[in-house]
């Protein structure tokens, strides 16, 4: 083999290697993440988002995972695309009034150099807008 051959793949290696040692984001990473994605309150009960959200989630495009009532959550994914390697979302819902509730969508791509994964929040929030107001 060739001198300036073996150079070649050592730097191909070496400019891949960074791209295989990024973590891979996980349904439970994204549930974690409470706090850092957007939100906005709907004037309706807990109840009714609650109710309305698989609706929501799978019109987005979206796999509903888990839904934990109790916590106030629902994960929900996405597998792989010809633009992504799929995405993990947590919705958070909590009550914030007597009839209005706090919606936070947090959107971790599977795989972190999938730039072109789109993030859920505006799929998810459009579509509860078309049934909510919002305060």
């Amino acid at each position: 083999m060739k001198k300036a051959h073996k150079h070649s793949i050592a730097l191909m290696l070496l400019a891949v290697l960074p791209l295989l040692l990024t973590g891979c984001a996980t349904l439970s990473d994204a549930q974690k993440a409470r706090g850092s994605g957007p939100s906005r309150v709907y004037a309706a009960s807990f109840e009714a988002i609650w109710s309305a959200m698989p609706a929501a989630i799978a019109t987005a495009g979206l796999q509903n995972v888990e839904a934990n009532k109790k916590e106030g959550y629902m994960l929900a994914q996405r597998g792989v695309t010809a633009l992504s390697y799929g995405e993990n979302v947590a919705i958070f819902m909590e009550p914030v009034g007597k009839k209005q509730t706090k919606v936070e969508v947090v959107t971790k791509r599977t795989w972190a150099p999938s730039v072109f994964a789109p993030d859920w929040a505006e799929p998810i929030f459009a579509e509860l807008d078309k049934k909510f107001k919002r305060p």
